[in-house]
């Protein structure tokens, strides 16, 4: 018997997720419909080793590399996933590949195949995988797919770079008040014990405080193991999570490169669900899983509403206050001119200029900021223990 993951809603139009145990997917369905639920989605949980993880972008950006050549070779798709599975290396994504060959031999299609295991590729895939075989150009739409994905994945790796000079400053200045407090400050206590006279509170604070963290360095690594699981769990948590994007949107440049690279996203995976043939509520229903920011997730249920409402896509995400003013437009323009899916693409477009713009800012601002505050840091340091070698005759007479 199989676990199912379920996405459904309530009767008071609550939508919740729900997991339970069935031998196919239609009984799942069946349970649940005797149950008064109205089903979204329901896909088979599958775990490997104990537990399930994505597969990497890396080799999921490969993959669809491959299979897109090989059904343009005019491979048959049971033939070219045959010939994937001997070629990846991924266990995990090895093993979903078996399973999905078993669901084609029994008859599902290829994107109700990938569907049975969404919790491990991005959640618009299935659809794009839908609308390809619909259209009978599977071959096409996966080709537009993976121009997406690898404009999804170069603005990641270019957000993700922006931060590794910074925290390499931030760990190299670590290292070195480690040294000075572990090394350097002990010596220069045992000097001035020598003296046997008063020295200045402040050299006295920061002798007393080195003290302290040279005697307690297992408990400090107690503490800081402790720390470091409970903001894993908490950070893991919806809770934890929104306060978690809450406290980015405080920070002011942070704030804006956060929030064009959510709408960037948003952008091109709403312009590529609707250019699949996907329906506009159904599109946004994924979009409300699928985005990076639980915050605006939250907002997008009543923006679903409006449109399944009649309203448009713009005037219903105007009630999310997420996204600003030249996108709206953008959108409106484009839902106007029956030209939303290109309109989408050049807001996505012009949302990843002003990120790459913001992400150079990062490097030119906060580094030498990390740099000053954690030199101010050592320096404050250093003085403090220096000070008394300025009243050297005083202390030893």
């Amino acid at each position: 018997m199989a676990r199912y993951i379920c996405r459904v809603g309530t009767a008071s139009g609550e939508v919740l997720q729900k997991e339970i145990s069935a031998n196919s997917e239609n009984e799942a369905v069946s349970k649940l419909k005797s149950s008064g639920y109205h089903i979204f989605e329901v896909k088979r949980k599958f775990s490997i080793f104990g537990g399930s993880k994505k597969i990497p972008e890396k080799d999921f950006l490969i993959f669809n590399q491959e299979f897109l050549a090989l059904i343009k070779a005019g491979i048959p798709i049971f033939n070219g996933l045959t010939l994937l599975i001997k070629r990846v290396e991924n266990k995990t994504l090895k093993s979903i590949l078996n399973e999905i060959l078993e669901s084609i031999k029994e008859g599902k299609s290829l994107a109700e195949a990938f569907k049975d295991f969404s919790d491990f590729f991005p959640p618009i895939y299935p659809g794009i995988l839908f609308a390809g075989e619909k259209s009978g150009d599977l071959a096409q739409v996966l080709s537009n797919y993976l121009n997406y994905q690898k404009i999804m994945f170069s603005t990641k790796k270019k957000v993700k770079s922006a931060f590794v000079y910074p925290a390499f400053l931030v760990l190299v200045a670590a290292l070195a008040i480690g040294i000075i407090v572990y090394v350097v400050l002990p010596r220069f206590s045992d000097f001035y014990q020598g003296f046997g006279a008063q020295l200045p509170l402040v050299t006295r604070i920061v002798v007393a405080v080195s003290k302290w963290i040279a005697k307690n360095v297992i408990l400090e690594v107690v503490v800081i193991i402790l720390i470091a699981a409970f903001l894993k769990y908490f950070l893991s948590t919806p809770r934890g999570k929104i306060f978690y994007e809450k406290s980015l949107l405080r920070l002011p440049i942070i704030k804006n490169i956060w929030k064009k690279y959510v709408t960037s996203q948003f952008s091109r995976t709403l312009s590529i669900l609707l250019e699949g043939g996907t329906p506009a509520v159904q599109a946004l229903e994924t979009l409300a899983y699928s985005n990076p920011s639980v915050i605006l997730s939250g907002k997008l249920e009543k923006s679903i509403k409006m449109v399944r409402d009649g309203k448009s896509i713009s005037e219903a995400l105007k009630e999310t206050e997420f996204f600003d003013q030249i996108t709206l437009d953008m959108m409106k323009i484009g839902e106007e001119t029956g030209s939303l899916t290109l309109m989408l693409k050049n807001s996505a477009e012009f949302e990843e200029e002003e990120l790459t713009g913001s992400l150079a800012n990062i490097t030119s601002l906060v580094a030498p900021f990390v740099l000053l505050l954690m030199g101010a840091i050592i320096a404050f340091i250093l003085i403090s223990m220096y000070l008394p070698l300025f009243e050297v005759s005083d202390i030893i007479s």
